[in-house]
């Protein structure tokens, strides 16, 4: 399934070296993301903060979403979390959010073949390949396992898909691969040929949410 997603979305040599650096240099590479509900439109902003060197990557979080009626914030929730990866492995995860003044505190981190999330009302153990549902790079698609960065808890999933669709967002035609994640809901994700997530899919109650790209990921790299 791995070496499907890469290859269905042109994760060639050239274009991995965008994201996953070989050497020593340090990149970081910013997605900006705008969400949409069908009933109401533009409701709030996701980033995804992306800083790698060699094996080693970190992505920081951060959700804004109010959705408004008659000027009146109806719904609202802030999050901020951050993922830890060491070769393609997720080593640890911290998030808080925060919706309608209910607080969510997540701690997840790497122990042996397993990996450990600690909230609330207690910890899961999860199989060391569960990836969280934050579609950063192609690789996150690679498992059957997934976590909600939301609520901490752990589905099992088929990813499948990579075919060519037609879709529009903004106003504006786009040729990407979609992927469809089937688990206790059903997600999508649209990848472009060079492995960014244009766009992905969410459901909350039973409605799709869109986070959409907001402009082309702007990139610095520093060497160490």
């Amino acid at each position: 399934m791995g070496r499907n997603v890469a290859k269905a979305a042109g994760w060639t040599a050239g274009t991995a070296l965008a994201l996953w650096p070989l050497a020593a240099p340090a990149s970081t590479v910013v997605y900006d993301y705008h969400i949409e509900h069908p009933r109401y439109g533009d409701i709030g902003t996701y980033s995804n903060v992306v800083k790698q060197a060699g094996d080693d990557a970190e992505i920081d979080s951060e959700l804004h979403v109010a959705v408004k009626l008659l000027g009146i914030v109806m719904f609202r929730e802030d999050a901020k979390r951050v993922e830890h990866w060491k070769n393609n492995r997720l080593v640890a995860f911290t998030g808080v959010t925060v919706t309608n003044g209910t607080r969510i505190e997540l701690a997840g981190r790497a122990q042996g073949d397993k990996f450990v999330i600690t909230r609330q009302d207690g910890t899961i153990t999860a199989p060391a390949r569960v990836h969280p549902s934050n579609p950063w790079a192609p690789m996150v698609l690679e498992t059957d396992v997934m976590m909600s960065t939301r609520t901490g808890d752990v589905d099992k999933v088929r990813v499948s898909g990579g075919e060519v669709d037609a879709v529009t967002f903004d106003g504006k035609p786009f040729r990407l691969h979609r992927y469809e994640i089937d688990g206790t809901a059903r997600n999508f994700v649209w990848l472009d040929d060079g492995g960014v997530a244009v766009a992905f899919r969410t459901e909350r109650n039973g409605t799709p949410i869109d986070f959409v790209l907001s402009h082309p990921p702007k990139a610095e790299t520093s060497s160490r």
